[in-house]
This record gives C-alpha cells, structure tokens and sequence, in this order.
C-alpha cells in the first residue's frame, strides 16, 4: 500500500509503482495447511526489502484474459487481488517467497494448491510494515497461522539481545513449524481443534493470563480483526500499556473475504 500525501498539503502523491509480472519457481508444501511459492521475474531486481510484517498485492489475472499494468490505455479490468506478506527476497537470485495458509477455498488458497513452475502471477508492492524500536528489550508477538510469516520476520529484526515471548494460535500440532530459520524461538502453541475454540478466543485468554507482567513491553498483534480489537484495547484500557509501544493490524476478518490490509484498530 503507497503512502499518499493530503491533497490540500502542497506536495505531489506519491506514485503507485505498477505491478511486477512474474512466474512460479517453485512450489513447497511446508505443512497440511501452508504452502510456500517462490517467484521470479527480472522485474523483482529493485522490488528491496521490504519492513518487518511489510504486505504485498498478489493480481490474479483470469485464464485467458491479457493485462498489462505498464500500458496506461489498457482497459482491461484490474484483476482480483489479495493481501500477504513477502516472508524472504533475495535480489540477486530475483526471487520473492510467499506463504500461503489453507483455511478452506478461496482466491489465493485454490491458486496455491495449483500452482506450478512457470505459472505468471502479478506483484505489486511492498508497502506497510512494522519498524522496531532500537531500544526494544523485550516484546510480546501475538499472531494466528495467517500472522505467522510476518511473526518470523518481525523476530528476525529484533535487537541483539531483545527478550521474545511468542504466542502462535494455529488449528492443530501439525501446523507447528520453526517461525524463522534463522532465529530461535519457543512459541506458547495454542490449538483451536482441541477444544472448538472459535478464532482468536485462546489467543484472548493468553494474552490475559502475561500482560500484567508484560505492562512495560512492546506488543505486535495480527490475528483476526475483532480479536485483534479486544485485544488491543485490553491492553490500553486495563494493563496500560503505551500506545506507543503496541503494533496491532487484522489480518482477516471472520466471515468475510478479501479483507483490506489496512486495518490497524484505531477506528
């Protein structure tokens, strides 16, 4: 998502960069339930890295239907897109890793499952993301299995020496993974399957049960958007923590589809 400037501020909008065209690498299945696709294309030379929890636009053109982003008189329709995280790039060998977890069909979800070498698919972005506090010496990571790459990256720019309590709410063990492999980690596991928990209701009682010894700490929150709410103004309203100091976004939202990636909680 491209910042914009106010338009009665007196300086230009930032302009929008538009989508990379680029094709599947390769495909790895890395659990039941999360599959990861690495593209490639010339284009992602200057895609630079983007902040930790940063998002990206992935396009998915219709079979059969020609769209080119760089033409400005091409009218064909903007494709349907969807929201995730660029979990690694590595410019030299143009690659960008996206991971993809399966909570039933959809868009993006029935695309992974079939995805392939050599498959196009559009990119736009990076935008967004979470800049970490050089003075940060202990933080509490809350996410859900559609967080969990970002959670990764947000571990792997942390400060030497910053305390990490991580709290990871998935379906069930098999969803269970390292969430970076360059960082170590012992995430609390929270499994919804076990007791039919709806979504973000274990996260919730979690989260309860360590604030108050983690009052002074900062906070990165991305789960589903009304837990990520409740959550958030616990923290504010009962524990007291800093404002300053809580990252909070909403993924998804129960119920709905395509959900803008622009929620932060502070409507």
């Amino acid at each position: 998502m491209a910042e914009t400037t106010p338009a009665n501020s007196g300086q230009p909008r930032r302009k929008r960069p538009p989508p990379r065209p680029v094709n599947v690498e390769r495909v790895e299945q890395v659990s039941p339930r999360l599959t990861r696709v690495t593209f490639t294309g010339e284009r992602l030379a200057d895609f630079g890295p983007s902040k930790p929890g940063g998002h990206i636009k992935l396009l998915f053109v219709p079979d059969g239907v020609q769209w080119n982003p760089d033409d400005p008189n091409d009218e064909t329709p903007r494709p349907p897109s969807r929201t995730y995280t660029p979990r690694f790039y590595d410019q030299g060998a143009r690659e960008l890793g996206v991971e993809f977890v399966h909570h039933g069909a959809g868009l993006a979800s029935d695309w992974a499952h079939a995805a392939k070498s050599g498959d196009p698919m559009f990119i736009g972005g990076p935008g967004g993301g979470y800049d970490v506090a050089e003075d940060t010496t202990k933080i509490v990571i809350v996410a859900d299995d559609t967080a969990m790459p970002a959670a990764g990256m947000v571990l792997e720019a942390l400060p030497i020496g910053c305390d990490a309590e991580v709290l990871c709410e998935v379906t069930d063990g098999g969803d269970e993974r390292d969430l970076s492999p360059s960082v170590a980690s012992a995430p609390i596991w929270l499994h919804r399957a076990k007791d039919g928990a709806r979504p973000g209701a274990l996260l919730e009682d979690a989260v309860r049960g360590i604030a108050r010894d983690n009052g002074l700490s900062h906070w990165w929150i991305a789960c589903e958007a009304a837990t990520m709410r409740r959550i958030r103004d616990f923290l504010l309203d009962e524990i007291g923590v800093d404002g300053e100091k809580l990252h909070n976004r909403g993924y998804w939202r129960l119920g709905e589809s395509n959900y803008p990636d622009h929620d932060y909680g502070k409507d």
